[in-house]
């Protein structure tokens, strides 16, 4: 029989040591979230004083780990790993699309699982001030159309309720159509092929995450109200595979202009394929760190009973 501590005391527990909720101090601490990451150990040289950790739940089971920009609502990073379906069997069908929140980025208090963004969570003053609520999809700025779209995109994942936990707002992006349609989803579409033929069914450890233009440059979607979220300056993806294969692409999603990084010009809606080593040289660049690293000690081959 399970004693039952008093709901106060057990409150007071889990702000003391971090193991009850979701947003944490350490990816490390709900039991399950490191296992998202490579080695179980997250990317290194990105979190900074307006960043939380999140291991993102729904239903009480963890799905994926976020590191989030509370400052521009948007996500930094997502990390997920890949699920291999078999042959010819559909993945989870009669997904729920309908968009969620993150209560403990509103009250840390709150339960730690996502919860439906219900018409009152949208009119919470600090609901709208944690997340990125605007719901009205696509949304036109000038003579571009943004849409919104995920850093764990839903169909790498291989279950119902793994792709309904991707349709969180801790995981939502927003960027224009035509940059989607003619760039990222094929680019997405190349790395879902590539788990496949290069990763020999051994586990997939992805990242996923944007970066935020310079202060005073920014484009906001709306452009103004507390709701609002920062569209990324770029987006971009890497692999490691427990056989050692990996990869990664980063994108411009911006109608005009082009930016240079790391000795290449991107211009609106390019992306481009280079190794993991030139993309945390790149995302060092773009966002002013010292220096970042995606995968623990570089992607090598995993030993047996760490895979």
């Amino acid at each position: 029989m399970t004693s039952r501590l008093p709901s106060a005391l057990l409150s007071g527990l889990c702000v003391a040591f971090l193991v009850c909720g979701d947003v944490t101090d350490r990816f490390q601490t709900p039991p399950g979230c490191a296992a998202f990451f490579y080695k179980g150990q997250p990317p290194s040289g990105f979190v900074a004083n307006s960043q939380s950790r999140l291991c993102q739940r729904l239903g009480g089971k963890l799905y994926f780990a976020t590191l989030y920009d509370r400052a521009g609502r948007l996500p930094v990073y997502s990390a997920f790993r890949y699920k291999y379906q078999a042959k010819d069997v559909p993945r989870g069908k009669g997904v729920d699309r309908s968009w969620k929140y993150e209560p403990q980025l509103v009250n840390e208090q709150a339960d730690g699982n996502m919860s439906n963004l219900t018409a009152s969570a949208l009119r919470d003053p600090a609901m709208r001030r944690s997340q990125a609520t605007e719901v009205a999809y696509p949304l036109k700025l000038g003579e571009v159309h943004y849409v919104r779209g995920q850093l764990n995109p839903a169909n790498f994942q291989g279950s119902r309720d793994s792709r309904s936990a991707t349709f969180t707002l801790t995981n939502a992006i927003t960027y224009p159509r035509a940059f989607h349609q003619r760039s990222w989803k094929p680019t997405l579409n190349k790395v879902a092929q590539r788990l496949r033929d290069e990763c020999q069914k051994s586990h997939a450890y992805l990242l996923a995450g944007a970066t935020r233009q310079k202060r005073g440059k920014e484009v906001w979607a709306p452009p103004r109200g507390k709701g609002r979220t920062a569209v990324p300056q770029t987006l971009w993806i890497a692999f490691c595979c427990a056989n050692g294969v990996s990869g990664a692409t980063v994108g411009y999603p911006q109608s005009t202009g082009k930016l240079a990084l790391a000795g290449m010009d991107l211009g609106p809606y390019d992306t481009r394929e280079l190794s993991v080593h030139e993309l945390e040289g790149v995302l060092a660049q773009t966002t002013g760190r010292h220096s970042i690293r995606l995968f623990d000690g570089g992607c090598t081959q995993l030993s047996g009973n760490e895979n």
